[in-house]
């Protein structure tokens, strides 16, 4: 092994680790979000009244286990499976990225739906902060899980990508 496959080597369980931990650190938040109205308009919000959220949660974990099955499988079985690790690495990155592509176009539709006064204008969606207004820290922890996820997503690409390059130039 060279310096240049062990460097890359290190760079990719780098990320590897830390898309676990990211991974379940997004779930994590969005699993917590939830939030009463000061006013009667529902009770309370919660991340299970959107299915896009929980959709969120169950991909973000099932992306945890595969990121760690792929880490564990680079350690410890690295030339035996290289398919699977693939495969892992492929279920992972896409469901890291359309759970976060799911949360940041709900976050973005949801004062249209619920007809959030002023949202419907430019200067609206500005001032109000689309439905972060009324529900603000709800909105805080599923913006934030969202960033997390998309965090971990680009980690997994790094990971995949800093993994190829230790096979490049060696046909």
């Amino acid at each position: 092994m060279t310096e240049i496959d062990g460097a890359a080597r290190a760079v990719s369980l780098f990320f590897r680790i830390a898309v676990v931990g990211l991974s379940v650190a997004a779930a994590v938040v969005m699993a917590t979000a939830s939030q009463a109205f000061p006013f009667n308009y529902g009770g309370a919000v919660s991340y299970t009244k959107y299915p896009a959220f929980v959709y969120f949660v169950v991909a973000a974990v099932v992306s945890a286990v595969c990121s760690a099955a792929a880490l564990y499988l680079s350690v410890v079985r690295e030339a035996a499976a290289g398919w699977a690790v693939a495969l892992l690495d492929v279920v992972t990155m896409g469901l890291l990225f359309s759970a976060a592509g799911a949360v940041f176009a709900v976050r973005r539709m949801a004062p249209l739906y619920l007809g959030v006064a002023g949202a419907d204008t430019v200067a609206g969606r500005w001032v109000n902060g689309e439905f972060c207004h009324a529900a603000g820290a709800f909105c805080w922890r599923v913006t934030t899980s969202a960033i997390i996820c998309a965090f971990a997503a680009a980690a997994v690409s790094v990971a995949v990508l800093t993994k190829g390059a230790r096979h490049r130039g060696k046909h």
